[in-house]
């Protein structure tokens, strides 16, 4: 899973949009608690002002905070930014200043699902001004998040768009989006903070208060867990635009931590005005064991991995699939790209991708590993333009046999029964209805018919589509629009169906559906498998193990197992998420590996009278579910 690109250039006012408010368009002089209002646009916006007063307490490249004394109100800040833009003038940190200019709601990137924050652009082109009354003074006290003073769990009202509802007003002691708010352009500080994420990627480190440590789903390694209707508002994002934040992982224990409240990306960040207190940074990574003689199922998104990648990273994924993960037998892979990568040629091959990664496995592990795909058209299955992701399977030639007849991209596989219960596929690996729309622009399950210890299992490795295109949990639009599940769900109804048919034909079955499926595991958009008849292993853990993936400090399950209740009945199987990844600054991937092991006992066969009467009874189930649904 990709994010967002980095600003172009270090300073924070690149593109804007000015929201207008019905305000006198004359210059008057006012406090900053005025300006800044009770709500999360400024009553004064698009107005002048002049002879605004406070202490510079931070100065970017395009201009600086000022922050006064305060008006005793909670529900308004008592800082501002003003704007100078790249050229003009800077004063310096505790100079007294009086600051005069037009009051600009600004959207960062003109992005309609980013929030707005309050500026005075004191540029010469809006009638701006800046006086230097005195230097040297002492900053305002920052506001300190601790007992007494924590941001609340829920983020914010269901109320529409929080700029434009009526009457709507900051109400910081329930609602975490208006926590922030009422701070924003303040000095805060956080005596001590535990990190509930890596600092992996734009400098950016998701904390929350040690105080609220347990106060939501909590992860027994330091970070916050989501569930359902729990999306945990207490984070804190430190960005380091003023000052860099410390390279550690989940559950660091950090101290002294200060800055000014900002808002960028569709999150409430504190620009660190000084280098954090590292006290401790001793998470290590999980590894997992499978016993001798036991079938070892993995699952693994490999994080856009092409044929061009450094030997160095072919290496460490090797590692962690010999190693991590006890070298399973069968590992369904995902975000498999073509072999020059993200090289939009025309190249849809993945032969020199896997041969790569099967042999460092089969070096790491001294045996014969093999894999099996199928190339996509090019730039039809979504991700990185040219890089052509899919999915695809590494099995030890040991243990797993397969036809080894692979069909092509537009080839759908399909099901039939066999002689003695046994599910006949037209091919030994294939893909699920490769021209429904619902795989349009994204990845097509692909499954395999395999042979383990003399037993059929079926394989269903799945890439659903992202959730990118979603409303952010910290945006305008309460409650947000998820628009990205409606394409899921149609995925889900797709593998569902397949499922489904396997399940007719042989209710003893042995099947897995697995893979990156891009939303939780309490997601209305995965009940479809549920329906079908599977079991989702990942809500079999406990809680706060629950995740594969690390989103802004948010630890959720995007990748899961989902079984056949015959493979679930036989109670002889273990299931982990092993957790290498999400929480590490150094990744080798964005996403923990799943690990199934089993020991395989064989099924029985249900008599041809027994397995009528199964499927009947299977048939007004499943119809009883869909009308439910």
């Amino acid at each position: 899973m990709t994010r967002r690109p980095a600003p172009a250039a270090p300073g924070r006012r690149l593109v804007a949009v000015l929201v207008a408010a019905a305000a006198a368009p004359w210059a008057q002089s006012q406090t900053i608690g005025a300006l800044q209002g009770e709500a999360h646009v400024s009553p004064f916006a698009n107005s002048s002002v002049t002879g605004i007063r406070g202490i510079v307490t931070a100065v970017d490249a395009n201009g600086f905070w000022i922050q006064d004394a305060g008006d005793g109100n909670a529900l308004t800040s008592d800082a501002i930014y003003v704007f100078r833009g790249s050229g003009g003038s800077k004063p310096v940190v505790g100079a007294d200043v009086s600051v005069g200019g037009r009051v600009q709601e600004f959207r960062p990137g003109g992005n309609a699902n980013n929030l707005t924050t309050t500026q005075i652009n004191a540029t010469s082109g809006a009638g701006g001004s800046l006086s230097t009354l005195s230097t040297g003074n002492a900053l305002p006290a920052a506001a300190v998040v601790g007992a007494g003073f924590l941001p609340p769990l829920a983020i914010a009202p269901d109320v529409g768009n929080v700029e434009t509802a009526p009457g709507y007003r900051l109400d910081p002691s329930t609602y975490a989006m208006d926590y922030y708010e009422a701070l924003e352009g303040m000095r805060v500080s956080l005596p001590s903070a535990v990190a509930v994420g890596p600092n992996k990627a734009f400098g950016e480190l998701p904390v929350i208060a040690s105080a609220q440590v347990g106060a939501a789903i909590t992860s027994p390694r330091g970070g916050v867990v989501v569930g359902p209707g729990s999306f945990n508002g207490h984070r804190i994002i430190l960005d380091d635009r003023l000052v860099a934040t410390p390279l550690v992982n989940s559950g660091a224990q950090l101290s002294g931590v200060v800055g000014v409240m900002d808002y960028s990306f569709s999150n409430y960040k504190l620009l660190v005005t000084q280098a954090p207190t590292v006290v401790s940074n001793a998470l290590q990574r999980e590894t997992a064991s499978l016993a001798p003689g036991r079938f070892g199922l993995a699952s693994y998104n490999v994080l856009n991995l092409g044929g061009d990648a450094p030997q160095s990273r072919i290496d460490a994924i090797a590692g962690q699939i010999a190693n991590g993960l006890s070298a399973p037998h069968l590992i369904a892979l995902q975000e498999v790209q073509d072999n020059d990568g993200a090289i939009d040629s025309g190249t849809t091959a993945d032969d020199v991708t896997l041969s790569r990664l099967a042999a460092a496995v089969s070096a790491q592990t001294g045996r014969t590993y093999k894999a099996v795909s199928v190339d996509p058209a090019n730039n039809t299955d979504g991700g990185q333009p040219g890089g052509n992701i899919r999915n695809a399977f590494l099995y030890d030639t040991s243990r797993v046999s397969f036809s080894e007849v692979v069909g092509g991209p537009l080839d759908a596989i399909t099901a039939t029964a066999g002689s003695g219960g046994r599910i006949e596929l037209n091919l030994g690996a294939g893909r699920i209805d490769p021209a429904n729309p619902a795989f349009d622009d994204s990845r097509k399950p692909l499954v395999a018919d395999l042979s383990v210890d003399g037993q059929q299992i079926i394989v269903v490795n799945n890439h659903f589509n992202s959730k990118g295109g979603d409303q952010p949990l910290f945006g305008p639009n309460q409650a947000p629009v998820r628009s990205t599940e409606v394409q899921r769900l149609a995925q889900a109804e797709a593998v569902a169906s397949f499922v489904e048919g396997l399940l007719a034909i042989n209710p003893f079955a042995n099947i897995v559906v697995t893979g990156d499926f891009n939303d939780f595991q309490f997601a209305e958009t995965l009940d479809p498998l549920a329906e079908a008849g599977l079991v989702n292993l990942t809500g079999l853990l406990p809680e706060g193990e629950r995740y594969t993936y690390n989103f802004e400090g948010n630890l959720q399950a995007l990748d899961h197992m989902w079984v056949s209740k015959n493979l679930l009945g036989k109670g002889d199987w273990a299931y982990d998420i092993v957790h290498m990844n999400s929480e590490f600054f150094d990744q080798v991937s964005d996403h923990d590996p799943l690990l199934l092991s089993l020991g395989l006992v064989p099924a029985p066969v249900p008599e041809p009278a027994t397995l009528a009467l199964m499927l009947a009874g299977m048939l007004v189930v499943a119809r009883a579910a869909r009308r439910r649904g």
